[in-house]
């Protein structure tokens, strides 16, 4: 690191990114949430600075506290970003050339941030390069330049000898010119506007609609010439703006040559609004019609919204009567007004999914459905079973459904992208075509930010492997990214284990806390039904023990447990057993299970042993198990239905219960019901 100069004081440390937030907001800086592992701000930078305050900074990190941090420098700050060790080394020699040492410094993944004061008087402009052509030269971010903030991804405090931004050591002109005259760039100037030009008015959300709206008809892989006077076109029709940067940026990401943001920030940074000729909308107005546009349903589609302007009455007219009082929209309104959803409803509507049942009407989409199973259940087999017939039945949308493989082998991941391709849904696996947990954690954050996540069905295989669900925090941050994008219409279906051991009921019992399972819509426990008259099938349960809407709260499926056949010809096997067939399967089980008891409990009564404790007692001894299991077992098969029941009782003298057994029903054998395949 060059100019060390100071034994650095402790660090702050941040106990999450929203208290990282409240730290530099009171440190001077105008902080904005960004997407994690991104540069992209959540939302428009104008609003959110508007309103910018302790409390909207604890309000949106409250309710989004995976969003990372940045801040957008204003004109009163320059921070000079080096990328390499001799633009690091560059940098140094300057400072101390002018005898200006920073106070402040960030580590980034490639070099560092140096945080100054503009003097008074001196100007700056933001400034970017290709560190590849030229690693000496030194990025400069001011006014409304964005920069990201620790803790954000490799984003650190290197060293910080000051309480605010006010402390920060000034930089004056000779400064400023210096680092632009090492970059080969021209010192840089205010420019001024040609005489009978007057200053440009702020773009409009309706313009930016209108250039989104011509660009979605031009390609960004249509040459060099086309691709650059698209940029100047964005330029000059945005005034140079961050948000017109940001739109060049999304419509250049769309082709195939697009190398990422610094490629648009540097050229961006070259463009000047001070053009004799710019090229300007008439440009994209053209390349929109050659690429097929029609130009009277797009503009027509992106036309100004209208605004309130001021009135003045000519000539009122005398009404009958007072007009109705109207709803104040006053700044003294109470601090929830902002937050209020009055008049978003036809938003809200759009966004939300209608609630159809998919997967055997065990999932509504637009919700989030977590499925727990012990090891060897069989739930990826059943889930992939019910989304192949999910598509089959045209309800579910193949484009549009992302399975995310994360707990396969390499076989097993060719097996189910088999599957993938045939049936035409999406397969992602972790370290495939560069995929990894946090790109989707970005993609999330984007459908979310973007309002691009309706429709879209995403599942987790397995939930463990995208969050910690043992750490009540990070279960807690990660199920509320879950919450957000099932709010804006999306679909997630997650699979996860259950704990090693039982509960108290003998069932098992969902993996890590309860903050996932309280943060979802609706919660499965899928359990294999014991049985033992064909140990070639296995019949699994599935019970809901959390759920919203109508959604289903039993099911159950079989497949067989031949390990030798194809995964396809497995997938063939699973077959839906209805109430009646589980019924049929589990009394089977119960009676298997309890046979030993039931022999006891018949060879007592035929030995006339007939009163239900002294039965319960000599049962007991005979099967060598307690007295109140062998009393259960007397309760359980108590009755007047041969098909269900052992015995029946009488009520005499005192009444005493007498305990008979009851004739096999008709046609019966002694087997136990047969197990549904």
């Amino acid at each position: 690191m060059s100019m060390p100069f100071l034994t650095t004081p402790p660090l702050a440390r941040f106990n999450g990114n929203a208290d990282a937030a409240l730290y530099w907001f009171k440190f001077g800086l105008t902080v904005i949430p960004i997407l994690p592992h991104s540069k992209q701000a959540v939302m428009k930078w104008d609003p959110w600075l508007a309103t910018l305050s302790l409390e909207t900074i604890q309000n949106h990190w409250s309710q989004n506290p995976s969003h990372e941090l940045a801040c957008i420098v204003g004109d009163n700050l320059i921070v000079l970003d080096t990328d390499s060790p001799a633009a690091d080394k560059a940098l140094g020699l300057i400072e101390a050339a002018h005898g200006c040492p920073p106070l402040f410094i960030v580590k980034t993944n490639k070099g560092f941030h140096h945080y100054f004061r503009i003097a008074p008087g001196a100007y700056a402009k933001s400034d970017s390069h290709h560190t590849d052509t030229y690693p000496d030269r030194i990025d400069v971010k001011t006014g409304r330049g964005m920069i990201v903030l620790p803790p954000s991804t490799d984003k650190t405090i290197s060293s910080c000898h000051v309480d605010s931004i006010d402390g920060l050591h000034e930089v004056n002109q000779d400064f400023i010119d210096a680092v632009f005259k090492h970059n080969g760039r021209q010192p840089p100037r205010p420019s001024e506007p040609p005489i009978g030009v007057t200053t440009a008015s702020p773009v409009t959300e309706s313009h930016l609609a209108k250039l989104e709206a011509l660009l979605a008809h031009i390609s960004p892989d249509g040459g060099y010439a086309d691709w650059l006077h698209v940029l100047m076109a964005i330029f000059h029709e945005t005034q140079g703006s961050e948000e017109g940067l940001a739109l060049a940026d999304r419509w250049s990401s769309q082709g195939e040559g697009y190398s990422g943001q610094k490629e648009i920030d540097v050229k961006w940074r070259s463009f000047r609004l001070e053009e004799a000729n710019p090229v300007t909308l008439g440009t994209l107005v053209k390349l929109a019609k050659e690429g097929g546009g029609d130009m009277q349903v797009i503009l027509g589609s992106a036309e100004n919204k209208f605004e309130a302007c001021e009135y003045e009455v000519i000539s009122p007219s005398p009404a009958p009567a007072p007009a109705p009082v109207q709803r104040s929209e006053s700044h003294g309104d109470s601090p929830l007004t902002a937050f209020s959803l009055r008049g978003q409803l036809a938003k809200l509507e759009a966004q939300t999914a209608e609630q159809i049942p998919i997967l055997g009407n065990l999932v509504l989409l637009g919700q989030a459905t977590v499925f727990y199973a012990p090891p060897n259940t069989g739930k990826t087999l059943l889930i992939l079973h019910m989304i192949i017939n999910g598509i089959k039945q045209k309800i579910i949308d193949p484009a549009q459904l992302f399975y995310i493989n994360m707990d396969d082998n390499s076989s097993g991941l060719v097996d189910k992208l088999r599957l993938a391709e045939e049936y035409g849904f999406h397969m992602l696996a972790d370290g495939h075509q560069d995929f990894e947990f946090s790109a989707f954690r970005v993609a999330m954050e984007t459908m979310i930010a973007t309002d691009k996540a309706r429709g879209v069905t995403v599942v987790l295989d397995t939930l463990k492997k995208f969050t910690n669900l043992m750490d009540k925090t990070k279960s807690t941050d990660f199920a509320k990214v879950i919450r957000r994008f099932s709010l804006k219409g999306g679909t997630v279906i997650a699979l996860a284990h259950t704990n090693k051991n039982l509960g108290p009921d003998g069932r098992p019992v969902y993996s890590g806390t309860s903050d996932m399972v309280e943060d979802v819509d609706c919660a499965y426990m899928l359990s294999a039904v014991p049985q033992q008259s064909d140990p070639s099938q296995k019949v699994v349960e599935f019970r809901n023990f959390k759920g919203r809407g109508n959604v289903t709260q039993t099911a159950a499926y079989s497949y067989t447990l031949d390990r030798d056949i194809p995964y396809n010809e497995l997938l063939l096997s699973v077959q839906e057993v209805d109430a009646d067939q589980l019924t049929s399967v589990k009394r089977a089980t119960e009676v298997q299970t309890d046979a030993q008891i039931i022999e006891s409990i018949a060879g007592c009564i035929r030995d006339g042993i007939d009163s239900k404790m002294k039965l319960a007692e000599a049962a007991a001894e005979r099967a060598g198990c307690s007295k109140r299991s062998a009393l259960k077992v007397v309760d359980k098969y108590t009755g007047n239905d041969p098909a269900i029941h052992q015995w029946s009782f009488t009520v005499r003298e005192r009444g005493a219960k007498v305990f008979m057994l009851l004739a096999p029903p008709s046609g019966s054998t002694d087997e136990p019901p047969p197990v549904v395949t």
